[in-house]
């Protein structure tokens, strides 16, 4: 493989226009173009670019959607020797006017339909040239081959913009041709193309999964099959349209995202189905964890190759690759863990500490890379340093083995979402720092049931307080149907729903509906609200029972005034102190637990500030029974109640000066800095 190749990405296309003209290009419901016809159209459409004055380089938004059309203006755009920038219609008005506005686009392609919303954000002067109106026009030019003189790799292809999931506007990511081709020929050798393979494609046009896809099928001479609307599963309600399209189509290659490729394995579980033709399944987009690529090998079988794919759109899509083996080793808690392997060929990943450097094996940092792949820079930024590592804004470490690791991104909360995802009850999840009411920014799970079943959210809270630092664990637990995504298939951390506020029954809803108020935040006022009902019952319960246990304990018909009601005071804390003993007891352990130390520490301190307060009720009872000068009644009270009381407060003592495992300074700071930056 050459070290830097000095072909433009649609040459490799090309090559197989002239080789296998009649093979089937793309595939688009009932539409099927040949590569000779798909060349033949978008020659014509270059040589029309370039009469109505694209200059080199020049920038041409193309907003059509997802279709055959789409793939004609793409390559149309670099025949003619500029860079497309793919938009969706339905993308958010204000990602369309962010990206039509820009004061360098030469022009838009579109289609009539569409042209009174391109023609309002468009800058005037610039030309919006519709297909289909247009049609005739473009169909006069030439289909012969348009010269590349004085094209370069070096030359910009295309500006794909970032899913936004860091909450901010999209940037723009300039790609030039360069790292499309190393790119490609990373996947070429991970996947094993052939010209006989068919992709399916079912990511927006807009992102970097689309042009991935077109790449790697069309400069493989693969076929290249669209998914339509129809087969959208957010919009079907399943994925048995899009098995079917996977099934009729005979696909051999399916990359895809995480939510889609759930959907699937859902669908084929509940039909007892298989992916028919398919060899390889890649996912990408977010986090996919070890035990679900297992349940998928265990459905599908050996034959299909499964592949959890790490990339980012500042290196075109491409990144790392990890392969599940036949017999994959046995991996404690594989719900917690997404192995993302080793970096594809042209791309060179590293763990980087706070310094910029390379960390140990096992340590925790922020995924970087570099190589031919990443691309020039940012559309409103500096450009990327080719002997740096371009931080990525996610997580990750080197696993024993040597390969790398997927932590979420480094404004999440990774360490709540693996615990989390270990409950046998619970689905997906996702943590954020949701506001509240007052101001206070609150760490919420979000959470959705596995199939058929549902959660409790005391029995999650319980759950994470006995695995997690109290600064790292959430406060409040949220039951949804679903969690919200972007349009690029990630999870939309910015966009879930606030809890309901508890007072007065209200609601409170972000867009996304109305929550039950009862799992609001403020679930600590159920803990302690059960306290003090179980401390109600047991004072009452020892005050009645202290002369069926101790008979004549309490007499004080010998005391005089007013020493009798000090006394009786006195009887009434040692009841009180027994409740509140027995309710810490029993609902303490979660508000313990919150303080980060071990299990162990915890469970210790737990039970012994349960007995520092249960104790007097007991001991002061049997002292004023026993007489002075029974001293093996006095020896058996000292060591059963005075020397225990010692041993509890020790181990107060203990857990309360410790430190904890994981500093609850160091875990707030970092709770802290993490929800301002998401």
């Amino acid at each position: 493989m050459p070290q830097e190749s000095t072909r433009r990405v649609h040459q490799f296309y090309e090559d197989h226009a002239r080789r296998t003209p009649d093979a089937v290009a793309v595939v688009s419901g009932e539409q099927r173009l040949t590569y000779r016809e798909l060349d033949e159209r978008a020659n014509r459409l270059a040589r029309h670019l370039r009469e109505a004055g694209l200059p080199p380089g020049g920038l041409v938004a193309v907003c059509l959607g997802r279709d055959a059309e789409v793939l004609t203006a793409i390559l149309g755009v670099l025949k003619a020797g500029g860079a497309y920038v793919p938009v969706e219609p339905d993308a958010p008005p204000s990602v369309l006017r962010h990206i039509l506005a820009d004061a360098e686009l030469f022009g838009v392609l579109t289609r009539e339909s569409l042209r009174v919303m391109v023609s309002d954000t468009v800058r005037a002067g610039r030309p919006v040239i519709c297909l289909d109106t247009q049609a005739e026009a473009i169909a006069d030019r030439s289909a012969d081959p348009l010269a590349h003189t004085g094209a370069r790799a070096a030359d910009l292809a295309c500006v794909l913009y970032t899913s936004g999931t860091a909450g901010r506007m999209p940037r723009g990511v300039l790609l030039e041709h360069r790292n499309l081709v190393r790119a490609y020929e990373g996947w070429r050798v991970v996947y094993r193309l052939s010209p006989e393979d068919r992709h399916l494609q079912t990511t927006p046009s807009e992102f970097a999964g689309f042009t991935a896809d077109w790449v790697r099928a069309l400069c493989s001479g693969g076929t290249l099959v669209l998914a339509g609307r129809d087969e959208d599963p957010d919009r079907a309600g399943d994925a048995a349209p899009l098995h079917r399209l996977i099934v009729d189509e005979s696909v051999t290659v399916v990359v895809c995202d995480v939510p889609t490729v759930r959907g699937l394995h859902r669908h084929l579980r509940s039909r007892g189905a298989d992916l028919a033709a398919v060899r390889l399944i890649a996912v990408s987009g977010d986090s996919w964890y070890l035990d679900e690529q297992q349940a998928l090998r265990r459905t599908l079988g050996p034959h299909v190759r499964i592949l959890n794919v790490y990339g980012v759109t500042e290196a075109a899509g491409s990144g790392t690759w990890f392969e599940l083996p036949d017999r994959p080793a046995v991996t404690e808690h594989p719900e917690r863990v997404s192995p993302i392997g080793t970096a594809f060929p042209g791309a060179a990943v590293a763990v980087l500490g706070r310094d910029g450097a390379p960390t140990a094996r096992g340590a925790r940092g922020e995924l970087g890379i570099r190589g031919p792949v990443v691309g020039r820079g940012y559309r409103d930024g500096p450009t990327f340093k080719r002997d740096q590592y371009l931080r990525t804004g996610d997580l990750g470490r080197v696993r024993e083995d040597g390969g790398l690791e997927h932590l979420g991104r480094v404004s999440s909360h990774a360490d709540a979402e693996a615990v989390l995802r270990g409950h046998p009850a619970v689905g997906e999840c996702l943590v954020a720092a949701v506001e509240n009411a007052q101001g206070h920014k609150t760490l919420t799970a979000y959470v959705t049931p596995v199939e058929g079943g549902e959660v409790d959210p005391g029995e999650l809270r319980l759950f994470l307080s006995t695995r997690l630092p109290s600064a790292r664990g959430p406060r409040t637990v949220v039951p949804v149907s679903s969690l919200p995504r972007t349009r690029a298939g990630k999870l939309d951390r910015t966009g879930v729903p606030l809890p309901a506020q508890r007072a007065g029954g209200r609601r409170r809803t972000s867009g996304k509906g109305a929550l039950p108020a009862d799992h609001g935040e403020g679930e600590g006022c159920g803990t302690w609200g059960s306290m003090m009902a179980l401390t109600v019952f047991f004072s009452l319960l020892s005050w009645s029972l202290t002369d069926s246990f101790w008979p004549c304990s309490t007499d004080l018909s010998l005391v005089p005034h007013p020493w009798a009601a000090l006394f009786t005071g006195l009887y009434v804390a040692e009841s009180l102190a027994f409740g509140l003993g027995m309710g810490f007891l029993f609902c303490g352990r979660p508000l313990m637990a919150r303080r980060g130390h071990s299990p162990g520490l915890t469970s210790a301190a737990h039970l012994a500030v349960a007995w520092l307060l249960i104790a007097w009720w007991p001991q002061d009872n049997y002292y004023r029974l026993a007489a002075k000068t029974d001293w093996s009644r006095q020896a058996a009270l000292v060591y059963a109640f005075n020397v225990s009381l010692m041993i509890a407060a020790a181990v107060v003592v203990a857990f309360v000066a410790t430190r904890p495992r994981h500093a609850d300074r160091d875990a707030s700071r970092d709770v802290s800095r993490e929800a301002d930056r998401s």
